[in-house]
């Protein structure tokens, strides 16, 4: 089997309501399906953040891919990962990703076997999920209420749990005052006593403030599994983990194998949350796995407004890596709709690892082409959020 073309169509799909966090506003999620066509018929899904310039990425990825067998990614991921114009990668990790994802759907479709079974065999067989707690603007139409009291989280992560079955919850802050956002981290402790609570400010906090925000947890006793990107970069990370002595996760300040070593050595985090399209692809995430469990560290994943494809490839991702020890975070209860055939479904809580070959889920083709023009008709907006161009840096410290 050979692969003998690849399309890509970027697609907008709205989010229910304005999510807020602390770099602005997100209305919803650009992304961009990939479809790779193989000589004997087999299409591969693929999807990965981002639209126009996604688009120029693939194009300049194609030529490598011709003629390629889907299942020999190690090829692929080398001969990607070493062409380079100056500094800048041409085909980044992100895009990547997205062309090893739709490779291991065509040949799990090809051979009657799961993305999970390809890369080493399935661990679980679902994954527990975090309820994702965003404060937000009312929708447009009025059928949503704004979340942006303490009061209000704690309705959310009510509504979560009646709905979906979350038993571990997850704060965006950085929006609010920490003192306010802490008091919304309260009212949840106190309503779900026995449930792990994680507070992510998405590094809008100075180092100052993580360690005056993290003292007053130590000092009421108020136990988090971890406390997320509190602050920028691994040299401040790292001297409020040692001020506070609480448990800190990223996937801000250290999202590459580059990183790594410096993180560690300077015990900047406690836990790292891995990312099918950051770290660059299913191969990637594991090797950064087989680090983490070296050093021992813990080990989650990271969600950015993925849409059905990439759910798939996210469970099962955490489903072949024995060594995740976490819920795993998703937006997807935030979607308004999908572009696959059948939207996933939580299950007490927990997404289940699909029963079909390679990834496991199937393609709409009229949503495809719904959301598609959706996306043309909103050009102008859909490129403003691109965390991986070229100089590209979080905003500073708010608090």
């Amino acid at each position: 089997m050979k692969i003998v073309d690849l399309r890509a169509t970027p697609v907008t799909v709205p989010a229910e309501a304005p999510w807020r966090w602390s770099m602005g506003i997100e209305t919803g999620t650009t992304r961009t399906v990939i479809e790779l066509i193989t000589d004997e018929g087999i299409v591969g899904l693929g999807e990965t953040y981002g639209g126009a310039r996604t688009v120029e990425a693939l194009e300049v990825a194609k030529p490598f891919l011709i003629g390629l067998d889907p299942l020999e990614t190690g090829v692929l991921q080398h001969r990607l990962n070493v062409f380079c114009i100056g500094y800048e990668m041409s085909v980044p990790p992100l895009v990547r990703a997205g062309i090893e994802m739709a490779c291991l759907d065509a040949a799990g479709k090809a051979l009657g076997r799961s993305v999970a079974s390809l890369l080493g065999g399935a661990v679980r067989d679902g994954v527990d999920v975090a309820s994702y707690l965003f404060y937000r603007y009312p929708s447009a139409d009025g059928r949503l209420p704004a979340v942006d009291t303490a009061e209000g989280i704690l309705d959310r992560a009510v509504e979560l749990v009646e709905r979906n079955g979350h038993t571990v919850h997850k704060l965006k802050g950085g929006v609010l005052p920490p003192a306010e956002e802490y008091r919304a981290l309260r009212l949840i402790r106190d309503h779900f006593p026995d449930a792990p609570l994680v507070w992510d400010p998405n590094a809008a906090w100075s180092v100052e403030t993580t360690i005056r925000i993290g003292r007053r947890l130590t000092a009421d006793a108020f136990e988090l599994q971890w406390l997320e990107d509190p602050c920028n970069w691994l040299e401040g990370m790292s001297q409020a983990r040692a001020a506070t002595g609480i448990p800190f996760a990223t996937n801000m300040c250290l999202i590459g194998p580059d990183q790594l070593a410096p993180g560690i050595r300077m015990r900047s985090v406690d836990v790292i949350l891995a990312d099918v399209h950051f770290w660059g692809g299913f191969r990637a995430n594991h090797k950064m796995a087989a680090v983490v469990e070296a050093f021992n560290l813990g080990l989650g994943m990271h969600s950015d407004r993925e849409l059905g494809i990439s759910t798939a490839a996210m469970v099962q991702l955490a489903c072949s890596i024995p060594n995740l020890g976490y819920a795993i975070d998703s937006h997807y209860h935030d979607q308004a709709d999908d572009i696959i055939t059948e939207p996933w479904v939580y299950r007490d809580g927990r997404f289940e690892l699909p029963t079909g070959p390679g990834l496991g889920v199937e393609l709409d083709r009229d949503k495809l082409d719904f959301y598609h023009r959706h996306f043309l008709d909103n050009a102008e907006v859909n490129e403003f959020y691109d965390p991986y161009r070229p100089g590209w840096v979080p905003a500073l410290p708010i608090f």
